[in-house]
């Protein structure tokens, strides 16, 4: 049944109080209902603008401006540069433990004489490297464990001299092999045949694990 049309120039009735329209029964939707804002909590800080937010220091720092776009390719180089020769400079560790003589390594312990390595432990004379163990003079190794003068491997352990070589255990002068092990010079050899000819080469070439 249609509801009755209100008379022409019968004044509307007022609109209910805030606390009744919230109340107002399922299905009825309230007027202009606008819930309130709640203040924040006591130490907690409303970020409005953008930026960088350290969790772990509750330090909340202005995100850089953008350089400017008509910076010309000449004053770019200039900056970038200057910035080369500042963090060339620095000989910081920051979260190293028992490092010592190591340069711009990051949360390495127990290293030596390594430089701009991440996350190490017990490694001598490595450099641009992270997540190594107990390797000696690799560079630009990751994820690698008792590697020796290795360069540009990954996920490996027990190699000597190899380069490029990625989830290869036990390898001695061996170049771009992946998921290879006993290989000396990138040919397969048992498991006695290699430890045997590996501890005399290790003599004749000086090194050692």
């Amino acid at each position: 049944m249609a509801a009755p049309r209100r008379r022409s120039g019968t004044p509307r009735p007022p609109d209910p109080p805030a606390a009744q329209r919230i109340a107002a029964p399922r299905g009825t939707p309230p007027r202009a209902l606008v819930a309130p804002r709640e203040p924040a909590s006591p130490g907690v800080r409303v970020i409005t603008a953008s930026g960088f937010v350290d969790t772990a220091a509750g330090r909340f720092a202005d995100r850089a401006a953008p350089p400017p776009p008509g910076m010309s390719r000449r004053e770019f180089e200039q900056e970038y540069q200057r910035l080369l020769r500042a963090f060339a400079q620095e000989d910081e560790n920051p979260g190293s433990i028992s490092s010592t003589g190591c340069r711009q390594c990051v949360s390495c312990m127990f290293c030596k004489d390594c430089e701009e390595c991440y996350r190490c432990t017990h490694c001598q004379g490595c450099q641009a490297s992270s997540s190594l163990t107990h390797c000696v003079d690799c560079t630009g190794c990751h994820d690698c464990a008792y590697c020796v003068r290795s360069e540009n491997c990954t996920r490996s352990s027990y190699l000597v001299l190899c380069r490029s070589c990625s989830e290869c255990t036990y390898c001695l002068g061996c170049v771009g092999l992946a998921k290879k092990d006993f290989h000396i010079l990138n040919v397969k050899y048992g498991k006695t045949e290699y430890f045997r000819i590996v501890k005399a080469l290790e003599k004749e070439l000086g090194v050692s694990r």
